[in-house]
């Protein structure tokens, strides 16, 4: 009986050692291509790493990004849209000082406009303004008409850029944001040569192109642009953002930009001889060489 033991665990150490030759390349096989993938796009999570839009956030005081997240909850209005406009109106009561054209608080209403939305509350208390953010824009075409019901309150187009572009900042980006035209210029340069001039593009020069149209001044090379636009984690990519790549031949320097856009796809003036293409942002040439994601900081237009 004892031998019989010995040699059953014979055989089923023999099982395990057949196996694991199998079982070991194979896993080597399934999961060497995702590290490779995690590498390209920056490693692996960390959870103390920090970003620029983390710090965008942090702007917001944690009392008043809970009341535009109830607001957003009750009447389907992002709250990134509520968090704009108090950006722009008060810097989120840091300065309630009455404007020129005699409008006060947090919200910058004018006092019969308060009398209208403001429900009898105080127009320097963000927990009564926020709420009357919400009924003025719903009675103005919000959410389904999002930059009518913006333009109501406060008859500018540069006023609509302006908070769209903060709430893009924020992580909302709506159909007529800064950053979805830039999309839109971007794709439609497809098919142009790429080259240094007016009628051509490299890299550096297809993100000036686009964000000058827009009213945004930007840097003229790569590695400018890297230094100058906020940084983001890869998995925070949103349309109009940069995907920035290093050198070949110099890895620790920015050589190449494209424009991220809402498909998962980069638009980029690819190379010498080439012309603006858009690739996968996976794309086998390119992500070996990813170096970062930038954000570029639209919400500075003037308004």
């Amino acid at each position: 009986m004892e031998i019989d033991e010995r040699e059953d665990g014979d055989v089923l150490g023999d099982m395990t050692r057949d196996a694991a030759k199998v079982l070991v390349p194979l896993a080597l096989l399934i999961f060497a291509p995702v590290v490779l993938l995690l590498a390209a796009f920056g490693g692996l999570p960390e959870a103390t790493r920090t970003t620029a839009v983390s710090s965008l956030l942090a702007d917001i005081p944690a009392d008043q990004l809970e009341a535009m997240k109830q607001e957003s909850r009750r009447t389907g209005i992002p709250w990134q849209v509520f968090a704009a406009i108090a950006k722009v109106e008060s810097d989120f009561g840091r300065n309630m000082a009455t404007s020129s054209a005699g409008a006060v608080g947090y919200g910058q209403f004018l006092p019969g406009t308060w009398a209208i939305y403001g429900n009898g509350g105080d127009p320097y208390d963000f927990r009564d303004v926020i709420p009357a953010m919400g009924r003025l824009l719903l009675a103005n075409g919000a959410p389904a008409d999002l930059s009518r019901a913006i333009y109501a309150y406060n008859h500018l187009s540069s006023y609509v850029d302006k908070v769209l572009a903060y709430a893009a900042g924020y992580g909302y980006v709506h159909a007529v944001s800064l950053p979805a035209r830039a999309v839109q210029l971007a794709r439609s340069s497809i098919g142009v040569p790429y080259a240094e001039g007016t009628e051509a593009f490299d890299s550096a020069g297809l993100v000036i192109w686009i964000y000058g149209q827009l009213g945004l001044h930007v840097p003229s090379t790569a590695q400018l642009q890297f230094d100058w636009a906020v940084s983001i984690e890869a998995a925070q990519l949103q349309t109009g953002d940069l995907v920035f790549y290093r050198d070949l031949a110099a890895i620790e320097s920015i050589a190449h930009v494209g424009v991220y856009t809402d498909g998962g796809t980069v638009v980029m003036a690819s190379a010498v001889g080439g012309f603006v293409q858009e690739v996968p942002l996976s794309d086998h040439q390119w992500s070996p060489l990813f170096a970062g994601a930038g954000r570029p900081p639209y919400w500075e237009v003037p308004v």
